[in-house]
């Protein structure tokens, strides 16, 4: 058993070392480029749009920072194993893009948890 979580935690280990720069750099583009990214991000998984747009269908200011997008991309993320079914879009290219990114954030926090389990047994 003790192997198995080895071979587990190596494979998170060196895909969340992989990911890392990419992972960065996508939100980035997210968090400070066009707000339409996040606006499209936004009406597949959101579960309260009311909440985030006004409405005319405007993002409210206090949604409308980096912060803000970031936060709110990396949680999305987290969550997208989970909330898969809310996606509208038929889009491969944005299934895999959260999937791909999703299993990075997921890989920085399954890590640490594998590693600790791993030096319990």
């Amino acid at each position: 058993m003790s192997d198995f979580l080895n071979v587990i935690s190596g494979f998170f280990a060196i895909y969340a070392i992989i990911w890392g720069v990419p992972g960065v750099l996508m939100s980035a583009v997210v968090g400070l480029g066009n707000v339409q990214r996040i606006v499209f991000i936004d009406k597949q998984l959101a579960k309260d749009l009311d909440k985030l747009y006004d409405e005319k269908g405007y993002l409210r200011w206090q949604f409308q920072t980096s912060y803000s997008i970031v936060s709110r991309l990396t949680r999305y993320w987290i969550a997208y194993p989970f909330i898969r079914y809310r996606v509208k879009s038929e889009s491969k290219k944005f299934r895999l893009f959260m999937w791909i990114n999703s299993i990075g954030i997921w890989s920085w926090l399954l890590v640490p948890c594998l590693s600790f389990v791993e030096k319990l047994m």
